[in-house]
This record gives structure tokens, sequence and C-alpha cells, in this order.
């Protein structure tokens, strides 16, 4: 045995510690167990205790990296480093924005963005440098799949009752920050929400879940079949009561990307899956498919449509003024315009070196997690890598037609994924170098 593997097996007997994924444990908790609408109200729009965690995150990393006396042993990472050029981008139309005159509700829509971003990007950070293996980050890839097979569960428990089931919940030490939505309907039917504020953002948030949910259950086979499957089955059947096209759409976008790495046999048996699930769905609940159809076939005259169409004339008016680097983020407020489009939105808050800056962010994880998959060997490793691509696909997916970064649960599971996406990336390639140092000890 060699040196390193007989110091690995020493460190697999000591007892466990906490680390990364303790921390983004706590995390995902406080993301998706409590309801976004409670805040530590001292903080308001900044106060949710996952938005607390976040920050706490970043100081953490912070801390970690001045700490350290030696030159990084990972070397280059590319998602760590668009990150931080994506945080550099946003902190110049920050710097705009104070430049010229601003309205009061926009001051503090601008100081309240730049403290979401810092909480994001410590969860992404943490994400992608906390983590000490790969076998911790499956666990905390578990973690997020059983996080979110509760929430479809809670989703579907919603739609059948036609109650919210969690307008009762209080928490010593936080206080809502807004009236409780309660639940809305949609085409006859109750729409779900779960803990989130929207259920646009539920579906987000499941759409991005599910096809990392499949990756586990057709490879994670260490694990019984039912702690595999269930989650699955309780986020796809979650997928259309949220009728929502833009879960309709990121459900399609992440699948497609999950399941074209599957051999054809598995392919064959998803695309049973997913008829018996329509048949399903067509006998238990009667008008469901022909109220999601036409979601599609009567866009031309959806008001929710319409007005993501009609928001392109005043959005580029807006760009015009300040092309580069837009007006600050989170400076253009819901009263002047919803526009159901992240992407559109960004490009009037954050100009054109903003936007192109969180592209690339996004471009750059799936790239790199894509070419690891490519480079492990099959079972999980090679799943785990295509799921994280899938569900990155799926988040990206559903800010075309949302304005994800609005709602806390949504934006901060996307990076969420992000940083893990770059975990894996890190994590394979420093795997791949011990392995070839076992082997040319051995030699």
């Amino acid at each position: 045995m060699s040196v390193a593997a007989l110091e690995r097996l020493r460190a697999g007997r000591r007892p466990p510690q906490a680390d990364g994924v303790t921390v983004l444990t706590v995390y995902l908790i406080a993301l998706t167990c409590i309801p976004s609408r409670l805040v530590l109200s001292p903080l308001g729009g900044a106060g949710s205790p996952a938005g607390v965690v976040g920050l706490g995150c970043l100081a953490w990393w912070i801390w970690s990296r001045a700490q350290r006396s030696e030159p990084d042993p990972d070397g280059f990472q590319p998602v760590r480093w668009a990150f931080i050029l994506m945080a550099f981008a946003f902190s110049a139309s920050f710097i705009a924005a104070m430049t010229r005159p601003i309205a009061g509700e926009e001051f503090s829509g601008a100081q309240l963005g730049m403290v979401l971003v810092a909480g994001w990007g410590g969860v992404l950070l943490v994400a992608h440098d906390g983590i000490p293996s790969l076998e911790r980050l499956y666990v905390l890839l578990r973690r997020v799949v059983a996080a979110g097979g509760a929430m479809a569960t809670l989703g579907i428990a919603q739609f059948v009752t036609g109650q919210p089931l969690v307008d009762g919940i209080s928490i010593p030490g936080l206080s809502s920050n807004h009236t409780m939505f309660g639940l809305t309907e949609r085409e006859g039917f109750t729409r779900p929400s779960g803990m989130a504020t929207h259920p646009i953002e539920y579906g987000a948030v499941i759409t991005m879940i599910l096809p990392l949910a499949l990756a586990l259950a057709f490879s994670d086979t260490s694990r019984g079949a039912l702690r595999r499957w269930f989650p699955v089955l309780a986020l796809a059947i979650s997928v259309p009561l949220s009728i929502s096209r833009s879960a309709l759409l990121s459900a399609v976008v992440g699948c497609l990307v999950i399941i074209l790495s599957w051999p054809p046999a598995a392919r064959r048996i998803a695309a049973a899956g997913a008829a018996v699930m329509t048949v399903g769905v067509y006998i238990t609940v009667p008008g469901m498919l022909g109220s999601l159809l036409g979601l599609f076939t009567g866009i031309g005259g959806d008001s929710s449509a319409l007005s993501r169409t009609g928001s392109y004339p005043i959005a580029f008016e807006f760009v015009e003024k300040s092309p580069l680097f837009g007006r600050g983020f989170s400076t253009f407020l819901p009263k002047y315009r919803i526009l159901d489009n992240q992407f559109l939105g960004l490009l009037i808050e954050v100009g054109i070196v903003g936007l192109a800056a969180f592209v690339a962010l996004i471009v750059t994880a799936l790239v790199c997690v894509l070419r690891t998959r490519r480079r492990v060997g099959d079972g999980l490793p090679r799943q785990a890598a295509q799921g994280l691509a899938a569900a990155v696909a799926a988040g990206a997916a559903s800010l075309a037609v949302f304005d994800g970064l609005s709602f806390p649960m949504s934006a901060g599971l996307f990076f969420l994924m992000l940083g893990m996406a770059g975990a894996a990336v890190r994590l394979s390639r420093h795997e791949a170098a011990v392995l070839h140092s076992d082997v040319s000890l051995e030699v």
C-alpha cells in the first residue's frame, strides 16, 4: 500500500469533523426549510437566515484564504475566477449607480443587491473550496436531493389539500417581512409553493434539483432504491402541479442534459416512466394535461407572455441610458416593470459588462463540469458531474423566463449549484493527481 493511500485510510478512521459540507447543510436547511418570508427584522430584506449564513460563509472563506502561507495547491480554478470577475462587474455597476442622481428606494435596493451578491458569493466559494473530498461532495448532493424531495412532497400536499400548511410557522427571533402570499390558482387548480414565496420560484427550485435527483437515482447504487427514487417521483410529480411554463421548460432542459448521457436502455426506461406519469396525471387530475397544453397553445393571448414581450421596448430605453455598467444591481424596481426575464433585467441593472460576466460564470461552470465528466470514470463520479451540469442548465433556462435573482430560494440554490459544479472540477483534478502520485510511488 502506498504512503498516500495509508494516510487516507488513517484519516478515514478519525471522527468526522465539521467542514464546508457541514456549513452548507446548515445553509440548505435555512434556505429550504424556513419560509422565505421570515427574516431577522433589524436586517430587513438582507436578514433571511440563509442570507446571513451566506455572509458568514464569505467571511469564513476570506479568513481561510488570508491564513494561508503557501500558494493555492489547486492552481487556477476557472469557476472561482469567473465569479470574482462577476463580483467586480457588479461592484462597478454599484459604483456607477452611486455617481448618478438616485432615488432613495433605488439606493436602498442597490445596497441590498450588493449584500445579496456577497451572500451568494460566500455560498459559491465555500462550496467550491470548502468541500474536502468527492465523497463529501456526494454527501452534500444527497442532502440537496433529500431537501428537494421534502419540498416537492410538501407541494403535493398543498395541491391536494388546497391549504398552505406553512402559514402558521413562526420561529423566535424571526418576523415576516411581507404578508403571506397564500396559495394561488391557475386554470382552476391550486398552485403549490412549498416554502418559497411564489409558485414560479417553487417550480424553478424543483426543476434544478430534479436532474440531480435523476443522476443519483441512476448511479448512487450504494443506497436503497426507495431513498434514491422517491425524491425523483415527488419532484417529477411536482413539476406539472406547479402549472408554470418556466418550470416545464426548465425541467425539459435539465432532464435532456442528464438523460442524453445515459445508455439507450436507460433512456427507454426513462421515456416509459415519463409516459406512465403522464397517463397517471391524466387519470388522477382531470383537466390538468389540457391546462398544461394551454399554457403553450394559448401563449399568444396569455397576459403573462404578453407582459414579457411587451417589456422589451421599455427595457431597451433604460439600457440606452447606461449600456456598459447599467443603473445598479437591484435598482430596477418592480413598480417600474416586472420583466420575468432575469437576463434582460441584468442588462438594465448591470449593463453589458455585468451581464457578460454573469453569463460567462454560467458557461464556465457548464463547460468545466462537462469536461470533468468526460475525464472521470463511469458510475457515480460521471453521473454526479452530469447531474450538476443539468442542474445549472435548468437554472439558467429558468432565468430566461423568470426573474430568479429576485427570489431568495431560487437565487441561493442556483449559486450553490454553481459552487458544487466548481467543486466537482477541483476535486476530480485533485483525485487524479493523488492517484497519479500513488502510481508513481508504487513504481
